[in-house]
Parts: structure tokens; C-alpha cells; sequence
């Protein structure tokens, strides 16, 4: 049924779209900037109590209702497991942005693509060069292949819809909460009398960072299988390091490296008030342009057949062991 319920809800998908940020991630993001004002006065323990409430909570409730529902009444079971992964998975999140940047470029609209880059990044991009547009459209599309696509299904396929419901909250948590911290530590001012850059986002960037330390590996394999396996093995081997902190940094030196793509990225996602700490370089070969964009989405859509046939390579072996036993 796990099978069955990722390609109903990827074709569903691709018929109509759930437009997650105003369904899902809008309101959210308010409900934890309510969290945030309530528990934050620039503690720990108050994160850990905040990120309990708002991500392990509702997993376990959600968890428990699963295995009775799968129990008592599969049907409804399986109802709710497609209805979770649609809220939580999305192709067409991130496609959109990335082909409309990619047309730009291909018909020499660069003030454009960087309107559609800063609209799809959240920051500004006036001086890039159309390489430099290429570049991070890629950067951003693998890793929202990731965190929108390949993550889910992960932990939807291991743990069920629980599992896909706690990576996206930890995500969005570690983006409202983890990701302001971790930059405002690194430019040394976590020690500031100011709440907001205290502790409180430290565990959400913590747990985030264990949760996905495992799906970011399987979907850099994934690309690596997808693409050039040996580039991306040397990649792999040799440019992980220039930002520890940064949980995206092995699906981008992955996919670069599998793509045959030169990226230049921040070595840690900025927030809208903190200046760049700097910048790693991940992949090797050619520049970025728009037909690398075009090789991109291919490798990315590849990649996913990939996962499914072996998610059903494995759901078979499984049922086969089974029928042996018996």
C-alpha cells in the first residue's frame, strides 16, 4: 500500500497542485511565531518544549491514529496515509519556479530570471550574472527536490505518514526558528540580551539536522545513480566540510557532481537580515546555464523512478519473504 499510495498522490499531484503555502506552510508559520512568543525567552529548554508541541506531538498523534485506523479500518487508514503525503510532498512546489527561471534564460530575459530567483529565494539578486542565475536556480531546485520530494517519501516509506508529517514540521521549524539562529550565532551574537538570538532555535536546528542526515544521503545516491555516479562519488569524497552546519551541502555536492556542474553557494542559508558568511563550491566540470537546468529537471525526475522501483523492489522482496515463511 506504500507503493500504491506515492504514485497515486505524485499523479494527483501533477493534476492539481496543492498550493501548500497558502494551505499549509502559511498557516504554520503563524501558529509557531505564536509558539515562539509564548515559550521564547532565549533558552534551550524553552526550544526543546516548543518543538515538542509543535512537530513530536502531533507525529505521535498521528502515529497512534494510523495503527488503529490500519487495524480497525484499513481503508480509512490508507485514505488518511494519501491525504498526509499530499499535504507534505510536492513536485510542482518548486517545478514551477524553476521552469519559468529556466525559459528566462533561454530566451535572454535576465532581468526576468532574476525577478523569478529572488521571488522563488527570498532574496535579492540584481547583479547576478545569467551563470550566476543558472547556478543557484540548480543549487535551490536539488535541494527542494530534497526537502519537497525525495525526504518525504523516505520517511513515509519507513515509518509511514507520521514520518512524512515529522519531517515537514521539522523543516519549516528549522527554517522559522534553526536557520536565524544558526546564522546569528555565526556572526557572534547568540550571546545578545536580545530573546530572539538566545537558544530557542538551537534544537529545532539540531533535530532537523539528525532527521534528515540519513534522506539527504539517500537522495544524494540517488543522483549519483541518476547522473554521473563517479563524479558525484568524488564530490561526495572531497568537497563535504566547507559548511558543516549545513544539511544540504551532501545532496548538493551529490547532485553537482552528478549533474557535471560547477554551484557556488552560501556556506549557510542567510536569513533576510544577516549578511552571507561566505561561499563553498560544490561539483565539478561546466558552468551553469539553461540547458544544465534542463539536464537538472531530468536527473531529478530519474531519480525518482529510481526510488520507486526500488521501494518496489523492496515491498516484493519483502512479500516474498512472507509467502516463503508460510
Amino acid at each position: 500500500m506504500t507503493l500504491i499510495s506515492i504514485v497515486l498522490v505524485l499523479l494527483l499531484e501533477q493534476l492539481h497542485a496543492l498550493p501548500a503555502a497558502r494551505v499549509v506552510r502559511a498557516p504554520f508559520i503563524a501558529l509557531s511565531e505564536k509558539v515562539k512568543r509564548r515559550f521564547n525567552n532565549g533558552e534551550f529548554q524553552q526550544g526543546v518544549l516548543a518543538w515538542l508541541i509543535l512537530a513530536a506531538m502531533p507525529s505521535l498523534a498521528l502515529l497512534s491514529l494510523t495503527v488503529w485506523l490500519v487495524w480497525y479500518f484499513p481503508l480509512r487508514g490508507f485514505l488518511l496515509g494519501l491525504c498526509i503525503l499530499y499535504l507534505t510532498i510536492g513536485i510542482r512546489h518548486f517545478s514551477s519556479q524553476f521552469t519559468a527561471t529556466q525559459h528566462a534564460l533561454q530566451f535572454g530575459e535576465i532581468e526576468r530570471a532574476r525577478s523569478l530567483l529572488a521571488a522563488w529565494r527570498g532574496r535579492a539578486g540584481d547583479r547576478l550574472t545569467p551563470t550566476e542565475v543558472a547556478g543557484h536556480a540548480i543549487a535551490r531546485g536539488l535541494t527542494d527536490a530534497h526537502q519537497h520530494l525525495f525526504a518525504p517519501i523516505f520517511w513515509f516509506a519507513v515509518i509511514g505518514p507520521a514520518g512524512a508529517l515529522l519531517y515537514r514540521l521539522a523543516q519549516l521549524l528549522d527554517e522559522q526558528w534553526g536557520i536565524p539562529w544558526q546564522a546569528r550565532r555565526d556572526v557572534g551574537i547568540a550571546r545578545s540580551d536580545n530573546p530572539d538570538a538566545g537558544r530557542f532555535g538551537e534544537f529545532s536546528h539540531r533535530a532537523f539536522v539528525i532527521i534528515d542526515s540519513i534522506p539527504a544521503r539517500v537522495t544524494a545516491g540517488l543522483f549519483a545513480i541518476a547522473g554521473d555516479f563517479e563524479d558525484a562519488a568524488q564530490c561526495w569524497r572531497t568537497q563535504l566540510g566547507q559548511s558543516p552546519e549545513d544539511y544540504t551541502e551532501i545532496v548538493l555536492a551529490g547532485g553537482a557532481g552528478a549533474l557535471g556542474v560547477r554551484l557556488e553557494v552560501s556556506t549557510w542559508k542567510s536569513h533576510t537580515t544577516i549578511a552571507e558568511a561566505g561561499v563553498a563550491e560544490y561539483g565539478i566540470g561546466d558552468d551553469a546555464d539553461s540547458n544544465l537546468m534542463q539536464r537538472a529537471a531530468a536527473m531529478v525526475w530519474r531519480a525518482l523512478l529510481l526510488s520507486l522501483t526500488f521501494l518496489a523492489v523492496i515491498l516484493l522482496a519483502t512479500w516474498q519473504s512472507i509467502f516463503n515463511f508460510f
